[in-house]
Parts: structure tokens; C-alpha cells; sequence
């Protein structure tokens, strides 16, 4: 999944895009997956947000290994991080 997800959204060249992020937890008889992107700052995702209405778009491919996902984006807000 991430060799497909990975190209597709760097090659938007979302503005503001730093990175992303594919997390893993296996629980009982799943497996789920979570994609963190982050933006340089929140302003750059008003356009993201304006759509955050409309139902995500899974591609067929990774249809074809989920059972489920959701339905909209959730957006949240960087409020610490340690320094690097």
C-alpha cells in the first residue's frame, strides 16, 4: 500500500507538504493503518479542509486490500513537538 500512497501524494505537490507518515497497529483479527501527513503550517491546508466534506477517495488498489476506511478526513493541530 505505502508504494502506491507515497508517490501519489508527494506528486500533488501540495503546498506547504513536509511529509508523511505511514503508522501500523495489529489488533486481534486487524490490521490498521493510519497516514499522518504534515504541512509546514495550518493555513496551507484551508483547501484540504474545504473538501474534508467530501468523502475520501480510496484508490482501487488499496480497495482491493482494505475491509474498511474511513469516510472523511480528520484534521488536527500540531500543538507540541520536541525539537530535532
Amino acid at each position: 500500500m505505502e508504494t502506491l500512497m507515497f508517490p501519489a501524494i508527494e506528486g500533488l505537490k501540495l503546498p506547504g507538504y513536509r511529509n508523511m507518515e505511514l503508522l501500523r497497529r495489529v489488533s486481534d483479527d486487524e490490521v490498521e493503518f493510519i497516514w499522518v501527513m504534515t504541512f509546514e503550517n495550518s493555513k496551507r491546508l484551508t483547501p484540504l479542509r474545504a473538501e474534508a466534506n467530501d468523502p475520501v477517495s480510496v484508490p482501487r488498489a488499496a480497495q482491493d486490500l482494505l475491509t474498511r476506511w474511513d469516510e472523511r478526513a480528520s484534521f488536527y493541530e500540531m500543538r507540541q513537538a520536541s525539537p530535532t
